[in-house]
């Protein structure tokens, strides 16, 4: 698979996944000019992706997908609790619509959604495998649980969310006490020490690749959610660049094109 996450934040998300046979979105929050240029920078034309797959309807994942939608007559994949809200927001032929409630296939890729604790209608991640190649999408969740990790664990390469740091979120002005809360809730976001934890426990089942994701413009920096990481990895002695792999997605460009090969290729 060819791997590229082409935004990450509150003003857009996109991954960009390709197999052999096989193109696809996971989200589309961002303009169809900017999904152009960035994929254009891949190689790949707008009327070759085969489905977008919506983790859930908050606008930073979908507003850029009607209109890419109506353009280019694209698939779209979201869950079945999520029918009645997305076709509300998306207004498209009906028919490009698949609505799931297990894990399905799309060409050579076998998908398989998990649910996410998130405040939405409905949240999930997405595992996408081709063959033994395993690549999963897990952001917009408030806490890391056991099921979450059993979705996800031994994947070869993890988008995982390190939104915020909580002494910035605490002390950032134009955030009202609510939205605090709900960021810093069982169905906010994911902190940085968190994404670390859970980052610890994904390194033991073989992963060794993840991508800091869903980084917060107000509530977090770059540079802190990689050194937090860091650092509590390293204290549970397990060495970044040698055992795992940190890397970032960015909000306004796109980040590292990943190629994660299955074993009988």
């Amino acid at each position: 698979m060819r791997v590229c996450n082409l935004a990450s934040g509150s003003s857009g998300n996109c991954t960009f996944i390709e197999s052999e046979n096989t193109k696809i979105l996971i989200d589309n929050g961002k303009p169809l000019s900017y999904i152009f240029n960035v994929l254009n920078e891949l190689g790949v034309a707008l009327e070759s992706i085969d489905a977008i797959l919506i983790t859930h309807e908050h606008s930073d994942h979908i507003k850029g997908i009607e209109k890419f939608a109506r353009t280019y007559k694209t698939k779209i994949y979201a869950h079945l609790y999520l029918t009645e809200i997305i076709k509300n927001q998306i207004h498209i032929d009906p028919e490009q619509f698949y609505f799931f409630d297990t894990d399905f296939y799309i060409g050579d890729l076998h998908i398989q959604p998990f649910p996410l604790p998130h405040d939405s209608k409905f949240c999930v991640g997405y595992r996408v495998e081709e063959g033994d190649a395993v690549v999963s999408v897990c952001t917009d969740l408030g806490y890391f649980s056991d099921e979450t990790f059993e979705a996800i664990k031994s994947s070869a390469l993890v988008y995982l969310e390190s939104n915020y740091d909580p002494e910035m979120l605490m002390s950032y002005p134009n955030y009202p006490p609510f939205l605090k809360r709900r960021i810093n809730g069982p169905k906010g976001h994911l902190s940085n020490l968190n994404c670390a934890k859970a980052i610890e426990r994904l390194v033991h089942s073989g992963t060794r690749l993840v991508v800091l994701s869903h980084i917060s413009e107000h509530s977090n920096t770059t540079n802190l959610a990689v050194s937090t990481v860091a650092n509590y990895l390293e204290s549970k002695n397990i060495i970044p660049n040698v055992n795992i792999r940190l890397d970032i997605a960015h909000h306004e460009h796109r980040g590292t094109i990943f190629r994660i090969t299955p074993t009988n290729k």
